[in-house]
């Protein structure tokens, strides 16, 4: 019962963009330190994010999540395996959200390759099932996604995404998958600072601003701050790296409902 009473109160005030129940599920405390404006990254967690930033991998990689929820039940865990081929990369994804009653799993598969020196092209194949525990029927789903990336000069870069741009309903349990457009630009003026602005538009939802902030402090540890409105979102974050290991730890506050925290760790060979 107090999942449930929770789950009406987080869908009351509208942050179901991190806390999964049917929507594309974020991933990586690099995205999430920066208030996931992070269409115009290109990394290992590009996966979940924007599959054309998969073309610039070049090296096999494999990476961790893990989110805990406002309660116990609504963690969430992904786990990303990146294989760089001769004409771009291939990764894998799945993330897993609930508990032993309610479960959410999504599985993808995505290929990302460059179709010019500056400019990238990336989509995947989704696959969704969500469990009812008792006599409800289990719920499936297939989509895709997709996603552009423009290296304009050193210092900016333009990229774009689309998840299930042919939203439907499924009506035998009135389960709905919203389509997902996003649109950012990347801006890094030094070698230190990288500064991102990012629109959403979920269907069926009004439009999101995102903004946020990477600096540098040394070239194995940095900082990350980001802000997202409707819902108001504040969060922070910081990574250090080592060797071939990258650790992330992010926070997010919500007025309301909250601290979010998640960690990700992930290990290029």
């Amino acid at each position: 019962m107090r999942f449930i009473g929770f789950c009406v109160l987080v869908h009351f005030f509208g942050v179901s963009a991190l806390t999964l129940t049917g929507a594309n599920p974020p991933a990586g405390s690099r995205s999430a330190g920066m208030a996931h404006a992070s269409v115009a990254l290109t990394d290992l967690w590009s996966v979940h994010h924007n599959q054309a930033g998969l073309a610039f991998a070049e090296s096999l990689a494999v990476g961790f999540y893990h989110q805990g929820g406002y309660v116990r039940e609504m963690d969430h865990q992904a786990l990303v395996v990146l294989v760089p081929v001769f004409s771009g990369a291939l990764a894998t994804s799945s993330t897993f959200y609930g508990y032993e009653h309610y479960q959410e799993i999504k599985a993808g598969i995505a290929y990302g390759r460059q179709l010019a020196a500056n400019l990238a092209a990336g989509i995947q194949l989704d696959y969704f099932r969500t469990r009812f525990s008792g006599d409800f029927q289990d719920v499936d789903l297939v989509t895709f996604e997709a996603g552009l990336h423009l290296r304009v000069n050193d210092h900016w870069s333009l990229a774009t995404h689309v998840f299930n741009p042919l939203s439907y309903e499924q009506s035998r349990r009135n389960r709905y998958l919203p389509a997902v457009y996003r649109m950012g630009v990347l801006w890094a003026p030094y070698g230190q600072w990288t500064m991102l602005v990012e629109g959403e538009k979920r269907s069926r939802s009004a439009p999101m601003l995102k903004a946020a902030l990477e600096y540098e402090l040394t070239p194995c540890f940095c900082l990350r701050s980001g802000l997202s409105l409707d819902p108001l979102l504040h969060c922070f974050g910081l990574g250090y790296a080592w060797s071939s290991f990258q650790a992330d730890l992010a926070f997010s506050f919500h007025p309301l409902l909250g601290r979010l925290s998640n960690f990700s760790l992930s290990y290029v060979f």
